[in-house]
């Protein structure tokens, strides 16, 4: 009984710190410390720690010597990987919404785009929330593509830790770029134009893997 309790827990634990990761509250590299976890979760340190031994083997969560346990970063490969499907399944997706976006969804997907603007005229533009909507954006546009499968494909493809690791080398300038492209796709998707969604699509992703790879040259 007291074994299915503590299993109950640390399934639980391990949803919420995975949600955490994913969903981009928890970046890549930051330091997961046990007992931070346990005060924030309200549990003790046994479900905790077998949740982030979970997260470990998924490759969520990396040892790191002399700092503990930490968020993994995607490696240059894993990350140009990604690019490389969404180049595929999103220009695919957006071509799919050209066709079938009703004006609801229309409507939702302005509505982003405008919030977008807010976060960009800002004095000090807040760059999560960027990335949250910018997700946000394609995520919608999958919705208004009308198809189950391709929605689920693009969520356990795209999630915030993606994002934000992708967008760690952004300036406001390349977000403002970022938003240029969002608002040509909206608009040939509007249009009902496929072909030029599909194609919009596409070099708003082939630039995301310009701003990556140019990212890591800075670095390296």
């Amino acid at each position: 009984m007291s074994c299915n309790i503590m299993s109950q827990v640390a399934d639980k634990a391990y949803r919420e710190l995975k949600s955490r990761i994913q969903g981009g509250q928890f970046q890549p590299g930051q330091r997961l410390v046990e007992r931070s976890l346990c005060d924030e979760l309200g549990m003790s340190r046994t479900p905790v720690r077998e949740a982030l031994k979970i997260l470990t083997t998924e490759g969520l969560v990396t040892t790191r010597p002399r700092r503990g346990m930490v968020v993994s970063k995607l490696s240059a490969e894993e990350v140009d990987e990604i690019f490389e499907f969404g180049l595929v399944l999103e220009a695919f997706i957006a071509s799919l919404a050209a066709k079938k976006a009703d004006e609801k969804r229309l409507i939702v997907l302005n509505n982003i785009l405008n919030d977008m603007q807010n976060v960009l005229s800002s004095d000090d533009p807040d760059k999560s929330r960027y990335i949250e909507l910018d997700r946000l954006f394609h995520v919608q546009i999958a919705a208004a593509a009308a198809n189950e499968r391709l929605t689920r494909m693009l969520r356990q493809t795209m999630d915030n830790r993606v994002l934000h690791q992708a967008f760690s080398h952004y300036h406001t300038r390349d977000c403002e770029v970022s938003l240029l492209q969002h608002q040509t796709i909206l608009r040939a998707i509007e249009s009902g134009d496929s072909e030029w969604a599909s194609s919009a699509m596409r070099t708003h992703i082939l630039t995301g893997r310009s701003a990556s790879h140019s990212g890591e040259t800075q670095e390296s």
